[in-house]
C-alpha cells in the first residue's frame, strides 16, 4: 500500500473514492443482505458515511483503516468521541456501535475482530495494486463465516484510458483472487459523471460493480 499516495488524498478536500453519504448499493440492498446482521465488517474504510448508516440502522460496525488522518476525521465529522485503546501497533476506536481499527489491515486478525456474516468491500480490493490482492483476499476471506456473504464493489473501465487507482478489476482476476466461492454479479451502475474528476478523464465508461461472494460448502 502507497502510504504517501493516499495520505496525499485525504490532505485534499475532496476525492472522487469519498461519498459524502451512504454508497447506493449499500443502502440498495441492505434489506437482503445486512438488516439482520449483528456485525457488518468494512474494511479499509476511510471516513466512509457507511459506518454512520450501518450504525444508524442497529448493525455493531468494525471498520479496518490504516491512514490516521481518515481515522480522526470521521469522527470529528461525525461530531463523535470514541474511546481509544492502542495495543500491538494497532489503534482501536470505539463507540456504542462503530470500532475502527487504526492498523495494517493485515496485522488485524480474528482473536481481534472475529468472523462476520456481512463483509462491505466497497473501495478496497480496487485500491490494492495486483502483487497485493491476492494475498489481501486471502486474508479478507478468511473473516468469512460459514454461510456469509462478501459484497465486492468493483470498478469496470478502459484500463488503457485510466491506470488507476481505482484498479480496474473483472470477474475473471475475482474468481482466481477467491477460490472455493461462489461468485454472482449482483448490479452495475455507471458513476462517470459522479464526479469532476471522472469526468475530467474522458472515460468511454465508468461502472461500479456489485459481486456477491460466498463460501462454497463442503
Amino acid at each position: 500500500m502507497d502510504f504517501e499516495f493516499w495520505n496525499n488524498c485525504w490532505v485534499k478536500p475532496t476525492q472522487p473514492f469519498h461519498l459524502t453519504k451512504p454508497h447506493h448499493f449499500l443502502t440498495e440492498y441492505f434489506d437482503q443482505y445486512f438488516a439482520d446482521k449483528e456485525r457488518v465488517l468494512l474494511p479499509l474504510c476511510g471516513k466512509t458515511q457507511d459506518l454512520n448508516f450501518l450504525a444508524q440502522n442497529g448493525i455493531n460496525v468494525i471498520g479496518v483503516e490504516f491512514n490516521p488522518r481518515a481515522v480522526e476525521s470521521f469522527f470529528a465529522d461525525s461530531k463523535l468521541t470514541p474511546e481509544v485503546t492502542s495495543f500491538d501497533n494497532k489503534t482501536r476506536y470505539q463507540t456504542s456501535s462503530i470500532e475502527v481499527w487504526m492498523a495494517d489491515f493485515f496485522n488485524i486478525n480474528q482473536d481481534d475482530i472475529g468472523h462476520f456474516q456481512a463483509i462491505f468491500d466497497r473501495a478496497a480490493l480496487v485500491a490494492l495494486p495486483p502483487k497485493m490482492r491476492p494475498d489481501y483476499a486471502k486474508h479478507l476471506i478468511s473473516f468469512l463465516a460459514p454461510q456469509g456473504r462478501l459484497l465486492l464493489v468493483t470498478m469496470d473501465y478502459d484500463a488503457e484510458q485510466m491506470s488507476g487507482p481505482p484498479f480496474y478489476i473483472d470477474k475473471a482476476e475475482i474468481e482466481e483472487l477467491f477460490p472455493n466461492t461462489e461468485i454472482k454479479q449482483l448490479a452495475r451502475t455507471s458513476i462517470i459523471q459522479s464526479h469532476p474528476r471522472w469526468r475530467e478523464l474522458e472515460l468511454s465508461r465508468l461502472d461500479e460493480v456489485l459481486y456477491e461472494i460466498q463460501l462454497k460448502t463442503v
